[in-house]
């Protein structure tokens, strides 16, 4: 049997505010304390995978609040509106700090200017044996 300052200690909201914040907010999850951080690592990691995905996907009201492929492809435009979109998940940070740009159409161009190679693994070798370039550069989209 707990003790009566255990008891009051643990029912506290800051003591259990200040738990969860210190354990990634896992601690509501009961018996399973890395659930919480595990789905906030897959999500974010899928999430990533959507944003980045070669997909002319809007997410009509939702593109206000929730990042989308076409938001995302304008952080990564060669000419037009270069530096905008930094946010990952919420473009309200983007709002806030006036980086924030998504138009009806779609970025004409984007991708890097540099030469790359057109295969996955001359790509992942690009970096540590650079002289394996090929003429390949960039994604280039109609509007």
């Amino acid at each position: 049997m707990a003790s009566f300052s255990t008891a009051i200690s643990t029912r506290s909201p800051f003591r259990r505010l200040t738990l969860a914040a210190a354990t990634g907010f896992a601690a509501p999850v009961g018996d399973h304390p890395t659930l919480i951080p595990a789905l906030v690592l897959f999500v974010g990691s899928m999430w990533s995978f959507f944003i980045h995905a070669n997909l002319r996907w809007r997410l009509g009201p939702f593109e206000e609040v929730l990042s989308s492929p076409a938001f995302h492809h304008w952080h990564h435009t060669r000419e037009d509106h270069k530096d905008h979109n930094y946010a990952a998940m919420l473009p309200v940070m983007d709002r806030i700090f006036g980086t924030f740009y998504l138009p009806k159409k779609w970025p004409a161009d984007y991708g890097i200017t540099a030469p790359m190679p057109a295969d996955l693994l001359g790509q992942m070798l690009e970096p540590v044996l650079p002289g394996l370039k090929a003429p390949d550069a960039g994604i280039s989209r109609s509007t």
